[in-house]
């Protein structure tokens, strides 16, 4: 009689283990969904906000000429780059979530491709930036003088200008990456601990 009892009380121990192991992993899948869904719509924000900076580049190469005309299109060019790349990985994350099913892998997977769609950017922050400041100030000048040789001609101190733009690049950077930890950086660290309480 007594070993059925204890029997019965270690049943009903294990069964509530499990009703709140079941709860946790409900919760965790929860949270994960919702912290995903932030992460992707701050990523699909962010391509708009590329597409913003670009499209005006491309518009006022249709306008000019010469050197301005070029150093537009190579902006552009650049900037559609970078986000082509970005696209790609966020093409491979799903839009809605269902994480019933393999919710360890599928997080794993996800914080990944978010990974490297934002390391994407911070190398062609670091490949691009240096030549940003001194692109933009040369088509002001192309705006201004038209030639190559003018553009020289009227300004001894250009070289120094250029370099001193393209050294701007490391405050920018350092500006671009805390503004991508403020958008992004919790939430990925949620999703990693999401997946750690997983995985424990």
């Amino acid at each position: 009689m007594d070993l059925l009892q204890e029997w019965n009380d270690m049943n009903g121990e294990l069964a509530d283990k499990s009703q709140l192991l079941s709860a946790d992993i409900t919760s965790v899948q929860k949270s994960s969904k919702s912290v995903y869904l932030n992460l992707l719509k701050n990523l699909n924000a962010k391509m708009i906000w590329i597409r913003v900076l670009s499209i005006p580049m491309l518009l006022g190469a249709f306008f000019t000429t010469g050197l301005l005309q070029y150093l537009l299109v190579g902006m552009f060019i650049s900037y559609e780059l970078g986000r082509m790349f970005m696209i790609r990985q966020i093409k491979k994350l799903p839009n809605y979530i269902d994480y019933s099913t393999v919710t360890k892998d599928m997080i794993a997977f996800q914080i990944k491709l978010i990974n490297k769609a934002l390391k994407i950017e911070r190398i062609w922050a670091w490949f691009f930036g240096p030549f940003a400041g001194p692109l933009g100030y040369m088509a002001v000048l192309a705006f201004k003088y038209k030639t190559v040789d003018q553009i020289i001609m009227n300004n001894p101190n250009l070289l120094y200008i250029l370099l001193g733009l393209a050294l701007l690049v490391f405050p920018i950077n350092y500006l671009g990456n805390m503004m991508n930890k403020y958008a992004f950086a919790k939430d990925v660290e949620r999703l990693s601990a999401n997946l750690k309480e997983l995985e424990g």
